[in-house]
């Protein structure tokens, strides 16, 4: 005897136990756009469709550009269409573009740059659900987008934190948050009490949950400086080897059990989360810019939005391979190096 059909609603009811006991009404950005498109918008639907109480609010990213930074190798600029393209299977799957501006070392000449300006115009243009919006690391870059684009949302972006001057403080903050639309917290700040507790608007704040720099980095300001500078000069052996070293001498990349256990990065506990999300904060974000490939990503997504409590533990199992299952799938069309080439019949 088959079991009777339930309507949507009844299963998504069946499912609230997946999210009832950890940040059931959570926002997630996840980064990664433009870099690792096709894994996020597989991982987009099929959380969409298959388990509906997890999926991506929006997601964020850059095209190469010189308000950008990348942490390894200095990707080559992407096809405008493509740009064009993937705002749109975005807008499809109800899916708003964060465009992520993160270089805070911008010069005036820089700050002029037309691509720039012209990829921020097009996200504006696009933006049919009203959730597309800019995140900057820039005070004179927002004050340029505000002057083109009036009508634009502008968040700001934790680098702009990174190279302040003076002291984080929750003054800092709440004056931000009224100059900004968001504001992202710098990431050794989301488990310091003194400067939660004293933030006013909660709403208007995104914490990222996966950050893997030190608590402690000495060195963030600097790295992001040699980032800024790799940027303008991509083939200078030189400043790769000064990020080399850089990060030899701090040791933020050899991660040790001992030093998990002491919290020495910034990837929140599950109880840190939960304390931030108790505290009114609902906005979480999903960092990708660390990343060499979107394996870890994708591992870290599914690590960061379920549950994994002992008694459900094997659902967060079923779901994330059910989801990397997603990717075994077979495709109606063979890889092919001409698929951006079209041809006609006329000579």
């Amino acid at each position: 005897m088959s079991e009777p059909e339930i309507s949507p609603e009844q299963a998504l009811a069946n499912l609230q136990f997946l999210t009832r006991d950890y940040m059931p009404e959570a926002r997630w950005t996840v980064g990664g756009a433009f870099r690792f498109d096709h894994s996020l918008q597989t991982l987009n639907k099929f959380l969409t469709e298959m388990i509906a109480l997890r999926r991506f609010s929006t997601v964020a990213g850059a095209p190469p550009c010189k308000w950008s930074l990348d942490w390894f190798i200095q990707r080559r600029p992407i096809a405008y269409d493509a740009y064009c393209k993937a705002l749109e299977t975005y807008t499809r799957q109800n899916t708003g573009v964060i465009l992520t501006f993160d270089n805070p070392n911008l010069t005036a000449q820089e700050v002029a740059d037309p691509y720039g300006l012209s990829l921020a115009q097009e996200l504006h243009n696009r933006d049919r659900l009203r959730l597309n919006a800019v995140c900057v690391a820039n005070d004179a870059l927002a004050a340029r987008l505000r002057a083109e684009i009036p009508n634009l949302r502008i968040y700001c972006h934790p680098n702009r934190l990174v190279v302040e001057n003076g002291r984080r403080t929750p003054g800092l903050y709440n004056k931000l948050a009224m100059q900004y639309d968001r504001v992202c917290l710098h990431p050794a700040d989301a488990v310091k009490p003194a400067i939660i507790n004293a933030i006013e608007d909660k709403e208007k704040f995104d914490i990222i949950i996966n950050d893997s720099c030190l608590r402690t980095c000495p060195v963030r300001r600097e790295h992001i400086s040699l980032l800024a500078d790799m940027r303008r000069a991509p083939y200078d052996t030189e400043l790769m080897r000064r990020r080399s070293d850089l990060l030899t001498r701090v040791g933020c990349q050899k991660a040790t059990p001992g030093e998990l256990c002491q919290k020495a990065s910034c990837n929140l506990t599950r109880n840190e989360a939960t304390t931030l999300y108790d505290a009114g904060f609902r906005s979480f974000i999903i960092q990708a810019q660390q990343f060499r490939n979107e394996m870890t990503l994708l591992w870290d997504i599914f690590q960061c939005m379920l549950d994994h409590s002992p008694e459900i533990c094997n659902k967060a199992a079923l779901i994330a391979s059910s989801g990397m299952a997603e990717f075994g799938r077979a495709r109606e069309e063979m890889p092919s190096g001409l698929r951006q080439f079209s041809f006609t019949n006329y000579e």
